[in-house]
């Protein structure tokens, strides 16, 4: 297989591993909020809920992207 044939070069290559800088740094917020819980009462509150599953959704939704792009190289 050629260089020309292939779907994904070099550049997507390196694309795809810039992925995991976010990720490291949505954990590790991740791994903060559920320490330190800054501004509620408990995991109960509704906001803090909501902050939680924007913030898993995003490692789910980064982490597939990057999964499939990585499976097609």
């Amino acid at each position: 297989m050629s260089e020309s044939d292939r779907v994904f070069d070099r550049e997507t290559l390196l694309d795809a591993t810039v992925n995991f800088v976010p990720l490291v740094i949505l954990f590790i917020f991740i791994g903060v909020f559920l320490v330190a819980n800054p501004w509620g009462d408990g995991i109960t509150d509704l906001m803090t809920i909501y902050m939680y599953a924007i913030m898993l959704g995003m490692v789910v939704g980064l982490s597939w992207l990057t999964y499939e792009i990585m499976k097609r190289l």
